[in-house]
């Protein structure tokens, strides 16, 4: 968990922000990481009359200062009753200068069990130092286009080859990328990956991307066992990237680790 979200893109970015909410608070999370959706925890989140979750929208046409400090005292207060404190800011993109200052203090000293979830259809009108501060999810459209998710697709299978005549070239092409494309690149194959693993274990609708890319998706055949491994190193080389690693060595060691002879040998 980090301490600070930002949700973006189309849909119902509020419900998503609620769904992580009760994530966080039920009273009986199943092993599989889903919420009971029946306790009273997961009851008053639903509701929006859980006491520790806090929810801001614009006052009018913006978010102001005002309500930013009406917000910290509502942080003051002990946890009442959940195990996390959640303040959820609806259209955040609309904070005033001020308000997005004020707001920034509070971002840049985490308090403990506290999870802060801004939403908004695009971050532009964001302040980059908000911005900075909080992990970025990409959802429906604004999620395909920051994620590249076609793309991704065949990427993802001409590593799994393990043919090294499409893979060195996609080494070469993705070592002149800046570090921060880079980075998304490889939360893109995070998404895939995890949709992957839903579609093999539940067939259900529970994907990231949507309908009409998952004729791709299904033709990748490796196993649950190895997708879950093939996650493991994803997020191992974006820890590397934020440690300053060698991009060009990051990544041989990344795609060629992932073809599917080497997972299965």
């Amino acid at each position: 968990m980090v301490h600070a979200y930002l949700f973006l893109g189309s849909g119902d970015l509020k419900d998503s922000a609620k769904q992580l909410a009760m994530i966080l608070n039920c009273m009986d999370l199943q092993d599989e990481g889903d919420v009971c959706g029946v306790c009273a925890s997961c009851y008053k989140i639903s509701t929006e009359s859980h006491p520790d979750i806090y929810t801001l929208k614009p006052d009018g046409s913006s978010m102001k200062i005002s309500q930013i400090r009406e917000m910290q005292k509502h942080l003051a207060y002990k946890i009442y009753e959940g195990k996390y404190k959640i303040v959820i800011l609806e259209e955040s993109d609309k904070l005033t200068l001020q308000g997005a200052n004020s707001l920034l203090k509070i971002l840049e000293e985490p308090m403990p069990r506290t999870v802060f979830i801004l939403l908004a259809t695009s971050q532009l009108g964001i302040p980059d130092t908000i911005i900075s501060r909080c992990q970025r999810i990409y959802f429906g459209e604004e999620a395909i286009e920051q994620y590249g998710c076609l793309e991704n697709i065949n990427l993802l299978k001409d590593v799994l080859s393990g043919d090294l005549e499409k893979i060195l070239p996609l080494i070469e092409k993705l070592e002149k990328e800046e570090k921060e494309h880079l980075k998304q690149r490889i939360k893109g194959l995070v998404v895939l990956t995890r949709d992957l693993i839903v579609l093999k274990s539940t067939k259900g609708d529970e994907l990231i991307n949507i309908a009409h890319q998952l004729s791709g998706l299904e033709e990748i055949t490796i196993g649950h066992k190895y997708l879950v491994i093939i996650m493991e190193k994803l997020y191992e080389s974006l820890k590397d990237l934020d440690s300053n690693a060698n991009k060009r060595l990051l990544l041989e060691s990344l795609f060629l680790n992932l073809s599917e002879k080497t997972l299965t040998s």
